[in-house]
């Protein structure tokens, strides 16, 4: 079994526990009128996992632990092919909605940090770095596979959509073992960017990386949660025209982070694919001051684009920061905190708008994302041996 085969069961792995993340947004209305929700309530469908992992992301990473990530991988979708199936069809009122929600958000969370444990343990290393880049698409890819397959399948209603997904991540799931190669069984460090840097720098650069992470996910998150609300109200477009192009901006971060793949491929550091974010406060500018609709939707996807980059490097820099060992519970910590950075993004946000208005996401996003840029940067810094190559 080649290591491209591994890897690439560990990124399908990665997209299917991202369709989960996304898998009720085209059927909210349908599932709110079916179980009497509130739209407050139901937002909740979504993000229950995202408050999972905040919670438990790095005690996941922990447990886990380089030696185990690839039980964890597989047991992971078969929680999550699991719950959907039995939601699917045995779900009649609201709370064992949620209560297999929250079984499929651990199982999120366990793909979410095996994933980058396992790709870190590749021998090659640069296969490794590739994959790790692309690992950073799962999430966008994910999204808009949900978005766009819930979308056709909308007529069959939302108990039929939900088997798709959890037949494929059942099945990736039992065949884990025999397609996943065990790489901790004996994956020495090849190169520097593998090393172990001593353990307080490690720890306390892989927190800055996280941190870094945090900042740069929310502003593009807050960016897509607020587009479309921007260019209805501000612009004039319809509700449904200003979806579908927010749809595109969102996945614009994918381009990204295959762009990100291709260029570490090629030796360049992580740290000048963070530089790209400094982009982002003249791209967030072009967002909400350009004069027309057309170039507020090229600037937000461009933005979306230097997001996909930059999450894209945070993977590709694990090994520099925490090592083989550590990269477990180094993958955690970034979920963990991430997923901070993705709750608190658009509530922040939304109330800048409200008390200011719509200019104020300028020197926010200004903020953020230069905070960004130096926790990275320095996380690689502090964390990666000083010939290592980030």
């Amino acid at each position: 079994m080649s290591e491209r085969t591994s890897v690439s069961v560990v990124l399908i792995a990665g997209v299917l526990a991202a369709v989960s993340l996304g898998k009720f947004s085209p059927f909210l209305d349908e599932v709110r009128d079916g179980f009497g929700l509130s739209l407050t309530a139901a937002g909740w469908l979504t993000s229950s996992i995202t408050v999972v992992a905040a919670a438990a992301a790095t005690t996941v990473g922990r447990w886990s632990g380089a030696e185990r990530s690839r039980p964890v991988l597989g047991w992971g979708l078969v929680a999550i092919g699991l719950s959907g199936l039995f939601t699917s069809v045995l779900v009649e009122v609201a709370w064992q909605l949620y209560a297999l929600r929250l079984v499929e958000a651990v199982g999120y969370v366990a793909v979410m940090v095996a994933g980058p444990s396992l790709l870190v343990q590749v021998k090659d290393h640069v296969v490794r770095k590739w994959a790790l880049a692309l690992w950073g698409m799962c999430i966008p890819a994910g999204l808009a596979t949900a978005a766009a397959v819930g979308g056709l399948l909308s007529d069959a209603g939302w108990r039929v959509w939900l088997v798709a997904p959890a037949l494929a991540s059942l099945l990736l799931g039992l065949l884990v073992p025999w397609t996943v190669a065990p790489w901790s069984a004996g994956s020495p460090a090849d190169d520097d960017s593998a090393q172990v840097s001593p353990p307080g720098r490690s720890g306390g650069a892989v927190w800055l990386l996280a941190s870094g992470f945090a900042l740069v996910t929310m502003v593009g998150l807050a960016v897509v949660t607020m587009l479309p609300v921007f260019l209805s109200t501000e612009k004039g477009l319809s509700q449904g025209r200003a979806g579908a192009l927010t749809s595109v901006v969102a996945a614009s971060s994918i381009l990204g982070s295959v762009a990100a793949g291709y260029l570490v491929q090629r030796g360049v550091r992580s740290v000048s694919l963070f530089t790209s974010a400094l982009s982002m406060p003249f791209l967030g500018a072009g967002v909400f001051l350009a004069p027309a609709w057309s170039a507020s939707f090229v600037a937000a996807a461009l933005l979306m684009v230097v997001n996909g980059i930059v999450v894209a490097a945070v993977f590709s820099a694990l090994p520099a920061v925490s090592g083989v060992a550590g990269a477990a519970r180094a993958a955690g910590t970034v979920t963990q905190v991430g997923s901070l950075g993705t709750l608190l993004g658009p509530p922040v946000f939304g109330a800048a708008q409200e008390l200011i208005g719509w200019w104020a996401a300028v020197p926010l996003v200004m903020a953020v994302a230069l905070a960004g840029v130096v926790a990275l940067s320095t996380a690689v810094r502090r964390g990666a041996p000083a010939t290592s190559e980030v």
